[in-house]
C-alpha cells in the first residue's frame, strides 16, 4: 500500500504536459475498450458479424498501446522539461 501511496505523490509532482499526456492516454484506451466491447455486443445484429469481431479484436490491441504510448509521452516530456529547467538553473 505504501508502493501506492509513493506513486501517487510522485505523479502529482508531474508538469501539466505530462499530467495531461497521461490522461489522454488513459481516456483512450478506455474509449478503445468502449468501442470493443459495444462492438461485440453488437455483432450478432450487423451484417457480416466477422467484420465486427475483428474491430473488436483491434480495439482489445490497440488499447494496452494507447496506454503505454501515453505513459511513454508523459514521462518524456517530463523529463525533457525537467532537464531544460535544470540547464537554465546552471547557466545562471
Amino acid at each position: 500500500m505504501s508502493y501506492i501511496k509513493k506513486l501517487i505523490t510522485r505523479l502529482r509532482g508531474l508538469n501539466p504536459l505530462a499530467k495531461t499526456a497521461l490522461r489522454l492516454g488513459a481516456g483512450l484506451m478506455l474509449i478503445f475498450y468502449i468501442v470493443g466491447f459495444a462492438s461485440l455486443i453488437g455483432a450478432r445484429y450487423v451484417d457480416n458479424y466477422f467484420h465486427a469481431m475483428s474491430l473488436y479484436r483491434g480495439c482489445l490491441e490497440a488499447a494496452p498501446a494507447s496506454l503505454l504510448a501515453g505513459v511513454g509521452g508523459g514521462l518524456l516530456g517530463d523529463l525533457m522539461l525537467r532537464g531544460s529547467g535544470n540547464k537554465k538553473e546552471k547557466d545562471e
